[in-house]
């Protein structure tokens, strides 16, 4: 008869056999499941249950992101590390935030709602991005979370989910926090209005805040010039497929006060580009011209104000010279039409991707027709004196009046008298009442079409554009010299200003001829 022990023994040997069976049993079924299933596509609970395998929410998988890249930051955790801001600052009124995190305000910021948010090591924050449930856990390595370029310390961010989501984690979370982020980047990045200053750019921060809600301009131009910059930005791939340099050439030309300028800060602060203030008396040569180009930076506008002015008299440089056969230097010390076609739509013009080139002018009839052809300005854009739906948009955004009794008086006078924008802007903002701001602008108008303006108003036009009559420029009166007051007569017709000054100075040397004048003032510099 069997003791009892030894029953018990013969029961576990009985149990554990049947086990190890079952397993077995479980495992080949496994194998054929696998085989007859689709890649990646989970058994059914009941049949999970028989095969032994782990619930679904207990098949995760991890993507650990560090700080460091070798000796450098890395720009996947600079991007997670911004996005999870967002996260916290959209769940800092629920229970979905860590119970902890940190809160800071960036240097230069002064505004509340410029408070940052980050997690603290040892947290964690919840996301969900197409159904699926993700969780990022920051962790500290390496001495406490500081920051070493070696890459063997810092802090780590680890983004767990389940098994199933690999390949949507993998193939489109985590560019989508990337594409995130680098819009972010965009929206809250500050422009910047740059100089030139012996052949570098000096930047400065650009605070025009005019805005294409803002800018006293005709409705349809308005969405007109909108609509072109979105399809600009949208067709990198149709620049690339036809071989052509990502850029936009446009002619901004009108009357003076029209708002040129203002237009391009609207451009400036609706792309968030940076502005390139191109002036080309300070540059010294085409090679310099050409080494500001390269230095600029993609997503940014080149501006050339009054470009007819800041060309030379000839439109291009001659190559064997001048006319005469001679070879003037300051030809080769400026630059030349020639070289700013080049840099237009030259070689050197696909330095850069995204760049809007801006060119204005009050005169667009005195530019050369090589600038102006198809292919370097793609489009002209032509700011007018002030129409009547340009003066509403004044009214609104200066006084927040919409109607009033004086519009139909003031439309009609538009339709008569020429104003610039910014005349009928300053009117506006002589006073902060609305009904006599509006009176003060039409009594401009009256006074213009009765021809009985004053000082002040139509002399903003004409002091601009040169017309009018202007005073007579002062010349000193030197002393009198050998050869009588006919001959120091006929001295002021030839020599210049400046020339008769110095002459002036050099009474008494005993010589009163040209030569005998630039010894004089040699001897006097040395």
């Amino acid at each position: 008869m069997a003791s009892p022990a030894n029953g018990a023994l013969e029961r576990r040997k009985t149990a554990i056999t049947a086990a190890t069976s079952l397993v077995g049993a479980a495992m080949l079924l496994r194998r054929l499941v696998a085989d007859v299933l689709p890649a990646g596509t989970p058994p059914p609970p009941l049949l999970g249950a028989l095969l032994l395998l782990p619930p679904p929410g207990a098949r995760r998988h991890a993507v650990v992101i560090e700080e460091f890249d070798g000796a450098f930051y890395n720009r996947v955790f600079l991007a997670a590390r911004a996005y999870i801001s967002t996260l916290l600052a959209a769940s800092r009124t629920t229970t979905a935030a860590p119970a902890v995190i940190k809160a800071s305000l960036p240097r230069g910021a002064g505004a509340a709602e410029q408070i940052t948010f980050a997690m603290r090591p040892g947290t964690a924050v919840a996301d969900v991005f197409r159904g699926a449930e993700l969780t990022w856990r920051l962790r500290s390595h390496g001495g406490g979370g500081r920051r070493r370029p070696d890459g063997a310390g810092g802090e780590a961010f680890r983004l767990s989910f389940d098994a199933r989501h690999k390949d949507l984690v993998l193939g489109a979370y985590l560019p989508f926090v990337m594409a995130r982020v680098e819009a972010m980047a965009r929206e809250q990045r500050q422009a910047k209005l740059y100089s030139n200053e012996w052949g570098k750019w000096r930047p400065v921060r650009l605070r025009n805040a005019a805005t294409f809600a803002t800018l006293a301009m005709d409705a349809s131009l308005r969405e007109d010039v909108v609509g072109d910059l979105a399809m600009f930005l949208g067709r990198k791939e149709y620049y690339e497929r036809t071989g052509r340099a990502w850029k936009r050439g446009y002619l901004i030309h009108g009357p003076p006060g029209t708002g040129k300028s203002s237009l391009v800060a609207a451009i400036s602060n609706h792309l968030h580009f940076d502005v390139y203030d191109l002036d080309l008396g300070a540059v010294r040569s085409n090679t310099e011209l050409r080494k500001l180009l390269i230095r600029m930076k993609n997503r940014s506008i080149l501006l050339v104000e009054d470009v007819d002015c800041a060309l030379p008299a000839a439109p291009r440089r001659e190559a064997d010279g001048g006319a005469d056969g001679s070879n003037p230097a300051s030809k080769h010390s400026k630059v030349t039409l020639s070289g700013l076609l080049n840099m237009v739509d030259g070689l050197w013009s696909s330095s850069g991707h995204e760049r809007i080139l801006v060119f204005t002018t009050n005169h667009a009839d005195r530019l050369d027709t090589a600038l102006l052809r198809p292919g370097r300005m793609d489009k002209h854009i032509y700011m007018g004196y002030c129409g009547f739906g340009a003066f509403k948009e004044l009214a609104a955004t200066y006084h927040g009046v919409d109607d009033h009794p004086l519009f139909p008086e003031i439309e009609a006078l538009l339709n008569e008298v020429d104003a610039a924008p910014a005349e009928l802007a300053e009117r506006m903002l002589a006073t902060d009442d609305a009904g006599a701001a509006l009176e003060s602008a039409a009594k401009l108008l009256m006074d213009r079409k009765a021809g009985t303006e004053e000082d002040g108003g139509a002399g903003y036009v004409k002091q601009k554009l040169h017309v009018g009559p202007r005073r007579p420029r002062s010349r000193p009166v030197p002393a009198p010299r050998r050869g009588g007051a006919s001959a120091m007569a006929t001295r002021r017709l030839v020599f210049d200003e400046e020339f008769v000054l110095g002459a002036s100075r050099r009474q008494g040397r005993g010589s009163s001829g040209r030569r005998g004048g630039m010894r004089a003032r040699g001897r006097g510099r040395r």
